[in-house]
């Protein structure tokens, strides 16, 4: 039997370095998509902050009011300077116990104050109650606040007993 040998220059083809660069090629393609899909998102982020940093260039602070209502360092102008009654004196009347009408006056001199009544005075201001308390509940008082300059201003008051405890709401609307 004939056997034909196979000549040595004709070996079997070898796929390997076809294999090779065809990972190669797909490697590379893919990191050129990933590249650009940074890039696109990169240069989006990058839009937003230059819209955000327009935004609050243009943003507009508004102006801090600096003016006082008044200054007690003011030589020239010293009759607009609130003046707390410090005395201990309370106004005499009403419902409430001495310890609930201080606490009342502490309110009605500061809303006074705010008001415009710049020095209450607690000898000339009167109180009349406008709702009789039901049952140990709530009541109402109207507080004529004498502002020490010959005007008077009324404030209401309610007063609200709970747990032994009277609380008082200033109901003044300026």
């Amino acid at each position: 039997m004939e056997t034909n040998p196979v000549p040595s220059s004709a070996e079997p083809k070898n796929n390997r370095n076809v294999i090779i660069g065809v990972v190669v090629a797909v490697v590379l393609c893919c990191c050129c998509v990933v590249t650009g899909v940074g890039g696109y998102y990169g240069y989006q982020t990058y839009v937003a902050a230059q819209q955000a940093i327009e935004e609050f260039q243009d943003f507009e602070i508004p102006e801090i009011p600096t003016d006082v209502p008044f200054n007690p360092s003011d030589p020239n102008n010293p009759g607009d300077v609130p003046s707390f009654d410090y005395s201990g004196d309370v106004p005499s009347g009403g419902l409430a116990d001495d310890e609930t009408r201080l606490v009342a006056w502490a309110s009605v001199q500061l809303v006074g104050m705010m008001s415009g009544c710049t020095a209450p005075n607690a000898a000339g201001t009167t109180i009349t109650v406008l709702t009789e308390p039901s049952n140990g509940g709530p009541w109402r008082e109207e507080w004529n606040v004498d502002c020490g300059d010959g005007t008077f201003t009324a404030i209401p008051l309610t007063f609200t007993p709970e747990n032994g405890i009277t609380s008082v709401t200033v109901d003044y609307q300026p």
